[in-house]
C-alpha cells in the first residue's frame, strides 16, 4: 500500500491532475522590498556611491498556495519574481518568475515532490547554515558565491524530492534536464543532500553537479542551471561540468549562534574546454550571529577561498573576506541594517580565454560580480531598510 501511494503521488504531479477531494485551499501574496545606499571603494578602478536593491534580502514578489487533498496530502505551488526596487526592473532580464516557479504535492508521511524552476537540496539544506542568515549574501557570500551558498544557483526543468523529518534527519534529491534535442544528458543537473538537526546542533552535507551544454565555450545559456559568473571563475566557464561538495554546521547557545562550513568546487574540463586541468576552489568559513534582548541583531563572517595549482598557475589565487551586519528590527517585518565587508585577493588566475594568466582581483560577496576591484582590495559599506509583506 505504501508503495502504491508513492506511485500515485508521483503520477499526480507528472500529469498535472488534481484530486477530487477538496477540503481547504488558500493563496498568499508575499514579498520583500529592500533598498539601501551603498559605497564601494573600487569598482574597476574607481570608488562608487549608489542606491542598491536587495542588499540584505533580495527584493521579490511572490504567490504561493496550497490545497488540502485529504489524508495528509496537499497540492502546492509557488511563483516568485525578483525585482530591483531602485529602478523597478526585473532582477533577471527575460524571466518573469526568475526566483521560483514550481508545482507539486506534499504528504506528511511520504515527503514533498515538486517540479519546475527551483533551488536544489544542496541550497535548501546548506543556505540556512551559511553566510546569508548571519551576514547576508551581498557582503557575506563567499567570494563571488563560488560555492553557491547564496541564491545564484537555480534549476529549470527540475524534479525535486524532500523527505519528511525522521527523528531530526531528512534527505533531498533533485534532477534537472537540459531538454536539448540530440544532446541527451547535456545541460542538466543533479543534487543530493542530507541534514540532521538535534537540539542546538544543525548539520548538512550536500552535493550537486551542473553540466554544460553543446555551446560550451562560455557556458551554454540554454543549460538548466544558472550560477554566479565573475572574474574568479571566468577562465573556467568552458568546463564540461561544475561539481560542488559542501558541509555546514551550527550550534545555538542561547541568543548566540556559531557556525562553520567547508566547500570544494571543481570545474572539470573535456576536449572542448579552453583550459586543460581541473580547476578546484576550496573554501572554509566561520560565522557568528547574536540576537540581543533589544531589537538589535549582529552578525560576523570570516571566509577564505583558495584555488589549487593547475593550468600552469603556480601562484594560485586566494580570497580573504571579513563581513559584518548590524540590524535593528522595528517589527518582525521591518528593519534598518548596516553592512560592512572587506576582501583581499592575491595570486593568479586565468582570463576568459582559459589560457592567459592574470592577477586575481577582489569582489566582495556576490554584490560585486560585475563590478570587481581593479586590484586585490575592495571595501563595501551599505545601509538600508527592509520591509516584508
Amino acid at each position: 500500500m505504501k508503495q502504491n501511494k508513492l506511485f500515485l503521488l508521483g503520477g499526480i504531479v507528472l500529469s498535472g491532475a488534481c484530486g477530487t477531494a477538496v477540503a481547504q485551499s488558500n493563496v498568499t501574496v508575499y514579498g520583500i522590498a529592500d533598498a539601501g545606499l551603498a559605497y564601494t571603494s573600487n569598482q574597476k578602478g574607481n570608488s562608487s556611491t549608489y542606491v542598491r536593491s536587495g542588499s540584505k534580502d533580495g527584493s521579490r514578489l511572490g504567490f504561493k498556495g496550497t490545497e488540502d487533498l485529504g489524508g495528509g496530502t496537499q497540492a502546492l505551488f509557488q511563483l516568485e519574481a525578483g525585482y530591483n526596487i531602485d529602478d523597478g526592473a526585473a532582477a533577471q532580464s527575460g524571466s518573469l518568475f526568475n526566483r521560483a516557479a514550481f508545482i507539486g504535492l506534499a504528504d506528511k508521511r511520504y515527503g514533498t515532490l515538486t517540479m519546475g524552476r527551483q533551488y536544489s537540496p544542496y541550497f535548501a539544506f546548506l543556505n540556512p547554515l551559511g553566510p546569508v542568515p548571519a551576514v547576508t549574501g551581498a557582503t557575506g557570500a563567499h567570494a563571488g558565491d563560488i560555492d553557491g551558498f547564496d541564491i545564484t544557483v537555480r534549476h529549470n526543468n527540475s524534479v525535486k524530492y524532500i523527505s519528511p523529518d525522521w527523528r531530526g534527519a531528512s534527505i533531498g534529491l533533485m534532477v534537472a534536464s537540459g531538454e536539448q534535442a540530440g544532446h541527451t544528458g547535456s545541460g542538466g543537473a543533479m543534487s543530493a543532500a542530507v541534514k540532521y538537526d538535534t537540539g542546538a546542533w544543525h548539520h548538512a552535507l550536500a552535493y550537486q553537479v551542473l553540466k554544460n551544454g553543446p555551446n560550451q565555450a562560455t557556458w551554454d545559456p540554454t543549460t538548466s542551471s544558472s550560477f554566479s559568473k565573475s572574474p574568479i571563475n571566468v577562465g573556467y566557464l568552458s568546463a564540461k561540468e561544475v561539481q560542488y561538495l559542501a558541509a555546514a554546521t551550527s550550534y545555538q547557545l542561547g541568543a548566540v549562534t556559531l557556525g562553520g562550513n567547508l566547500s570544494n568546487v571543481q570545474y572539470r574540463p573535456n576536449a572542448s574546454s579552453r583550459f586543460q586541468g581541473t580547476a578546484i576552489f576550496n573554501t572554509a568559513a566561520l560565522l557568528a550571529n547574536w540576537k540581543t534582548a533589544t531589537p538589535w541583531q549582529f552578525g560576523a563572517g570570516l571566509a577564505y577561498t583558495r584555488a589549487t595549482k593547475a593550468n600552469g598557475v603556480q601562484d594560485a589565487a586566494d580570497y580573504r573576506q571579513l563581513s559584518f551586519q548590524q540590524t535593528y528590527w522595528f517589527s518582525k517585518r521591518t528593519a534598518i541594517y548596516i553592512l560592512e565587508a572587506t576582501q583581499h585577493a592575491r595570486g593568479k588566475t586565468l582570463a576568459a580565454d582559459g589560457v592567459t594568466q592574470i592577477d586575481a582581483v577582489a569582489l566582495v560577496g556576490d554584490s560585486q560580480v560585475s563590478t570587481p576591484s581593479s586590484n586585490g582590495k575592495q571595501n563595501v559599506f551599505m545601509v538600508g531598510v527592509r520591509h516584508a509583506f
